[in-house]
């Protein structure tokens, strides 16, 4: 952990008493909103997502320094519509992106306070086609991988890309007070030629971060194949989890192992489907949960695309959606 500060320290070296020039910013947005039917829930709308967002850059000599801002606004959405006292919302507005990002030629090096799980986006990504059935942290989380999506107190180094191959290392500061500089870690390889994706990785977080009925550190790994064929994305992702949290095993925890499958499909004029099947198998029988995930979709233009889906789970309640997803 301490090397790695010291690293990112020493790559920010040279721009050190330099006039710095800061391009125009970029201003971005997304929305995704719709209505929503979930088993033993009323009918409602929901928003499914919304992110506004600020991108721009920072030269300072001959490197260029990356900044991205986002905010997620779709829980608060959500709870300001619940009708619980005292539930207005304000309170759910995350920061999801503070992310700083120095390429060199040694590789990037990553400062994140808040940001998208490295892990997740590009071991989880083969399969993740979907708007309502994709989970997040802090919304529809399904419980069938164990992997975050979202990460706190970062520091990460991605290697330059040697034969379309890249090593990423991070180290994770979940707290500031109990003597663990690194609460968490990672480590991945990924090979990415723009039509073949293979990926592996493991991520272990301490004890002392995982909830107080646990005593082991919880391991994850996770292997992952894709390939684009132009017309069809066919992906596939394998984890195996040693000491997930659980309360009613020995210890506080237990393994499992979670596997996900997915085709998305683009069927001309527009005019998409995705389809795909998802399932986890723990020690113990009562935690075990499968889905099946169907999507249609229809791209009216670059920015506007409107979608139905659903998804069919064996213990957890079902769900199906029809949104419009808008990106300015």
């Amino acid at each position: 952990m301490k090397k790695m500060a010291f690293a990112i320290a020493l790559a920010t070296l040279p721009l050190m008493g330099q006039a710095a020039e800061f391009s125009k910013p970029e201003a971005y947005g997304f929305l995704s909103a719709g209505a929503l039917k979930t088993d033993n829930q009323d009918f409602e709308a929901e928003a499914f997502e919304i992110e506004l967002g600020l991108k721009g850059k920072v030269q300072v000599k001959d490197l260029n320094l990356l900044y991205q801002l986002e905010v997620d606004l779709a829980q608060a959405a959500n709870r300001a519509d619940s009708g619980d006292p005292g539930k207005d919302g304000e309170d759910d507005i995350h920061i999801k992106e503070a992310v700083m990002r120095l390429p060199t030629q040694y590789g990037t090096f990553v400062l994140a306070p808040r940001g998208t799980s490295g892990q997740w986006a590009q071991l989880y990504g083969p399969i993740n086609h979907y708007e309502y059935n994709e989970p997040h942290a802090a919304l529809h989380a399904d419980g069938i991988f164990v992997q975050p999506d979202r990460t706190s107190g970062t520091f990460a180094w991605a290697s330059p890309a040697i034969a379309n191959t890249r090593l990423v290392m991070a180290a994770i500061t979940l707290k500031e007070d109990n003597g663990e500089d690194a609460d968490a870690a990672s480590i991945r390889i990924v090979y990415n030629d723009g039509q073949l994706h293979l990926g592996a990785g493991t991520t272990l977080i301490k004890a002392e971060q995982l909830p107080a009925f646990t005593q082991e550190d919880l391991l994850l790994t996770a292997l992952s194949a894709g390939y684009d064929f132009g017309q069809v994305q066919l992906g596939a992702v394998w984890e195996h989890s040693d000491n997930q949290p659980y309360p009613f095993a020995p210890k506080g925890a237990a393994d499992s192992d979670s596997f996900g499958i997915s085709a998305n499909i683009n069927l001309g004029t527009g005019y998409g489907m995705a389809v795909g099947y998802k399932e986890k198998d723990h020690d113990y029988d009562a935690a075990d949960e499968s889905v099946y995930m169907l999507k249609l979709e229809k791209q009216l233009d670059d920015q506007v695309k409107v979608w139905a889906e659903t998804g069919q789970y064996d213990r957890g309640d079902s769900n199906y959606a029809l949104g419009v997803n808008l990106r300015f």
